[in-house]
């Protein structure tokens, strides 16, 4: 009996340290990439609803015959900022609509979401935005092209519209600060717009 016991043999320290540091190299090369992927699959909420931002937009420039800025929302969530790490917040109802009537698209071109007939579902990660513009021009970059139109801030609703005879183009901004790292060219924040011409564009690539 004392014999069959001797002859069992078990693992090594050494070879128990080889499986530790093979466990520690193949963890610290898929965790960073299991988080990217992740962040990646966040920013899906900002291509889906600013798709269907644009859509709204586009029926409802077909209904009235120009585009509208609408206010921010959600309303209870903070514009994104360094080192802030965004928290998913109901969107709600979101803002009620107005009642302008007659003047839509005659002397109002500031509305809500709600007056272009979008809500988002459940929970988001991003805070949107509409600015609308009859020139080719919006937040200093010139025209609406992928490469061009993508500002790096959100500023809501274009209040100096209301004084202009018509709105023939906007601009849908999405921004969150996903990750909270406060590194980037815009301190970490993830933006994305659609136009008239294009639909989500990733404006800042590799940032979360």
């Amino acid at each position: 009996m004392f014999k069959s016991l001797r002859k069992q043999e078990g693992f090594t320290l050494i070879e128990l340290m080889i499986v530790v540091a093979i466990i520690g190299i193949l963890a610290a090369i898929a965790i960073p990439n299991f988080l990217q992927y992740q962040m990646k699959s966040r920013q899906s909420e900002a291509k889906t609803n600013l798709g269907a931002i644009k859509t709204s937009q586009v029926a409802f420039q077909g209904e009235r015959g120009c585009y509208i800025g609408t206010t921010a929302e959600p309303v209870l969530m903070t514009p994104p900022a360094a080192n802030q790490k965004a928290q998913p917040v109901l969107w709600g109802q979101g803002q009620p609509p107005q009642a302008p009537g007659t003047l839509w698209c005659t002397a109002v071109y500031n509305g809500t979401f709600a007056d272009i007939g979008f809500r988002a579902a459940g929970n988001v990660l991003y805070l949107y935005g509409v600015d609308s513009s009859t020139a080719p021009t919006v937040a200093g970059f010139t025209g609406y092209t992928t490469a061009q139109s993508c500002p790096l801030s959100l500023a809501g609703t274009n209040a100096a519209a209301i004084a202009l005879p018509a709105q023939n183009n906007f601009i849908a901004v999405a921004q969150s600060n996903l990750d909270g790292d406060g590194v980037g060219p815009t301190a970490g924040v993830s933006t994305w717009n659609a136009t008239v011409d294009h639909g989500a564009t990733d404006c800042t690539t590799g940032v979360y």
